[in-house]
């Protein structure tokens, strides 16, 4: 478990600077994720993963989910937006600090920081949460922790927004086991936000 806690303390740490810097977000938050995904590799469960690949039950179950929860996100943005309170400049700096805006962002984006956040958060972090102390609180734990990492950003509605998503997709992980199945969610979820149609309306 230390050696959970010393990869977790160290995403903290690269993800706090990718933040912090805004201006090099895009060199520091992939280059981030794949020193993540490094060090998930080292540990030895990780070969033991699902042998499919992309299988036609992980596309249409990805799709589903990365659909509906975008459904939800976009539901309480327009309540957001109803109510009296000065919330939504919060969900405008979400996107202007992790907004792509470049043709080699979104290329980051697909392959590496989208599956490389599923690698570290759900495929290592969580299933030692798992194994340690059940599936339900593994994944409540899983994505707090996903959502702590994400208050760097001093943005509380990219923390609340980690936490929702941490929860769908560590669910998502513990019932179907597939690494492929909650990466394809969280591309499809990121492509209705970033691509299709993002909550800057």
């Amino acid at each position: 478990m230390k050696k959970t806690i010393s990869f977790f303390v160290l995403a903290n740490f690269l993800l706090a600077i990718s933040f912090w810097l805004t201006d090099y977000f895009w060199m520091l938050f992939p280059f981030s994720l794949f020193i993540l995904i490094l060090v998930s590799m080292k540990d030895k469960k990780f070969t033991r993963l699902n042998n499919k690949i992309f299988s036609l039950e992980d596309i249409s179950y990805g799709i589903l989910t990365g659909t509906m929860l975008y459904v939800v996100f976009l539901v309480a943005y327009l309540i957001l937006k109803a109510l009296p309170f000065p919330l939504i400049t919060f969900v405008e700096e979400l996107y202007w600090i992790v907004g792509p805006r470049s043709w080699w962002h979104y290329l980051m984006l697909v392959l590496i920081i989208i599956p490389g956040e599923e690698i570290f958060w759900r495929r290592y972090l969580q299933s030692k949460l798992v194994d340690r102390y059940g599936r339900l609180v593994g994944v409540i734990a899983g994505a707090c922790l996903y959502a702590l990492a994400h208050t760097w950003t001093g943005n509380p509605m990219l923390v609340a927004a980690a936490a929702t998503a941490g929860v769908v997709w560590g669910a998502l992980y513990v019932w179907k086991n597939s690494l492929p199945l909650v990466i394809i969610s969280h591309l499809v979820f990121d492509l209705w936000l970033l691509v299709i149609f993002p909550l800057n309306f």
